[in-house]
This record gives C-alpha cells, structure tokens and sequence, in this order.
C-alpha cells in the first residue's frame, strides 16, 4: 500500500464505504479538505464550549449544539461531491448531502476528516 502524507490545504478524493457504495458503478466520490489535526482539535474544543452549560435531563440542547458544530465541521471540509443521488437529481453540494445523506454516511465522512488512517483507506484508487 502506498504511503500518502497530506498538507494543509490538499483535497482527497474519498470513496465512502457506507452502503456498500465502492462497489456502485460510479460510486459516490467525496471531495474532502484534509483537516489538520489541530483544526480537528479546535473542533473538538468548540463541541466541548458549546455543550457543557447543557445540564437537563434530556440533552436536547447539547445534541442540537453539537449538530450545529458537526455541520459546520461537515460544509466547511468537502470541496465537493458526485455519484450522490436524491431520487434522479445528484447532489453536488456539501449543503445538499449534509440534509439528504444517511446519518452512517455522514458519520463516516466526518470521522474520515478526523482520522488520517480513514482518510488513507477510503482514498480513491487510480485505474491501473
């Protein structure tokens, strides 16, 4: 397998495994920014101020604070999307995937971002 090393500011094609998608013809390609681990860090440090004054009993508004964040972590992060579809239009925004993506989907995307090791697996591989 090949090493990658990623630098600020590069984009990663990234073929999600949700759904069993890397077998779809075309499968879905995410276009993500690589995420420095301090930025990850600064996320991880906003989710933690945003939430922590959240004290009731059925955490609504910590879920709701941390969904906020995870948006903005999700939109500001993927350059672009394709193989994406609602019905018969294909979605080609963050925006759009975020509002219409499976949560799995999302949650992998997102961990993707966070994780290099993830990122590394789910690069899309050149046709030989």
């Amino acid at each position: 397998m090949a090493l990658h090393s990623f630098s600020p500011g590069s984009i990663i094609e990234y073929v999600p495994e949700y759904g069993k998608n890397k077998e779809n013809d075309p499968p879905c390609i995410v276009k993500l920014r690589y995420v420095p681990f301090v930025k990850t860090q600064e996320y991880a440090r906003l989710l933690a101020a945003r939430t922590r004054h959240y004290a009731t009993p059925d955490k609504s508004g910590a879920i709701i604070a941390s969904q906020e964040i995870q948006k903005r972590q999700f939109i500001e992060n993927i350059d672009s999307v394709s193989g994406f579809f609602v019905g018969e239009r294909e979605v080609s925004t963050p925006e759009e995937l975020w509002d219409n993506a499976p949560a799995g989907l999302v949650y992998e995307l997102v961990s993707a971002m966070e994780d290099s090791q993830k990122l590394r697996a789910g690069i899309k591989k050149e046709a030989q």
